[in-house]
């Protein structure tokens, strides 16, 4: 599948290659490159399973 078959032209962001990934090498790189663009990623273990979590890092706090 040609995924710019599909879309208009894509900005590449970023790009790296893993060998041996884990998850927190992962996270690492996407916070890495999207942290300009306000966006946090978070990741915890809970025994055998992985929680990823997106956060907007633009996102501020109502002065109410």
């Amino acid at each position: 599948m040609k995924v710019s078959a599909q879309h208009a032209k894509l900005t590449t962001i970023a790009q790296r290659r893993f060998r041996g990934l884990t998850p927190h090498e992962i996270v690492t790189f996407l916070n890495q490159s999207l942290k300009q663009r306000g966006v946090i990623f978070g990741l915890r273990q809970f025994d055998d399973e992985w929680e990823l979590t997106i956060y907007d890092g633009d996102d501020k706090p109502s002065d109410s």
